[in-house]
């Protein structure tokens, strides 16, 4: 093959790729403004499902006022019919009042009575009303001074936790006091014991160096000792006086 072949079959080569690479681009802006249509669509499909279903709802909504409507004109129906029978009715009983006029002094004493014991059946409700309300009254009272009678037995209970929990306090302290005295004469016991050992140790020693004229250092620490355990000895802990 020619330089001239292979140039071209190189040049040839690069407009391949190149129609390649703008048909992959035109591809991918299909897709992509494909992937947007299909977006967009969704969006309507849901704004539309949307709507039907507040349709659905309205629709809903309208067919139980419907049905309300229709129970409330079937209901008055039924109302007009009984105000009509209830007119005939009462047509009827004028007629009867007017051939019942003889009867009408009668019919007004009755209803002179019946009024008179309308006023005792009230006057009697009016009367049991109060006797219900001062038993409320009464009750109330009696709900108070129980309430305050709990408060009082509530503060007396607090106050004796109270005075037992510093009782109890006190019994600790008192256990405590106890123990720390025991520990402090045990500790005073043992100072004792380990100074009579040093002392005796020590007279050990001087009865060894009794030529020697000047007290040795071993005399003047059993001095100190034996000031310090007089007065040990003379004046207990603090902790055992105050107990």
């Amino acid at each position: 093959m020619s330089p001239r072949d292979e140039v071209l079959q190189h040049e040839n080569a690069i407009a391949v790729a190149q129609q390649n690479a703008a048909m992959d681009a035109i591809a991918s802006a299909r897709a992509r403004a494909t992937a947007d249509e299909a977006r967009v669509a969704a969006k309507l499909a849901r704004e539309r499902q949307a709507s039907e279903q507040e349709a659905s709802r309205a629709l809903d909504q309208r067919t139980a006022a419907e049905a309300a409507v229709a129970e409330s004109l079937a209901e008055q129906v039924n109302a007009e019919r009984a105000a009509a029978a209830a007119a005939k009715q009462r047509a009827e009983a004028e007629r009867k009042a007017l051939e019942a006029a003889s009867r009408r002094l009668e019919a007004e004493t009755e209803l002179a009575k019946a009024k008179n014991d309308a006023k005792d059946a009230a006057r009697a409700e009016a009367e049991t009303r109060m006797k219900r309300i001062q038993a409320d009254e009464r009750a109330a009272a009696l709900a108070g001074a129980r309430a305050e009678r709990e408060a009082k037995n509530a503060e007396a209970e607090r106050i004796l936790l109270e005075s037992a929990k510093r009782a109890l306090e006190a019994l600790e302290e008192r256990k405590y006091q106890e123990q720390r005295a025991k520990v402090m004469s045990e500790a005073a016991a043992q100072l004792r014991e380990a100074a009579d050992k040093v002392r005796d140790r020590a007279r050990e020693v001087r009865f060894a160096q009794m030529h020697d004229k000047e007290p040795s250092t071993i005399d003047r620490l059993m001095g100190k000792l034996n000031r310090k355990d007089g007065a040990a000895r003379s004046s207990p802990p603090d902790r055992a006086r105050s107990r």
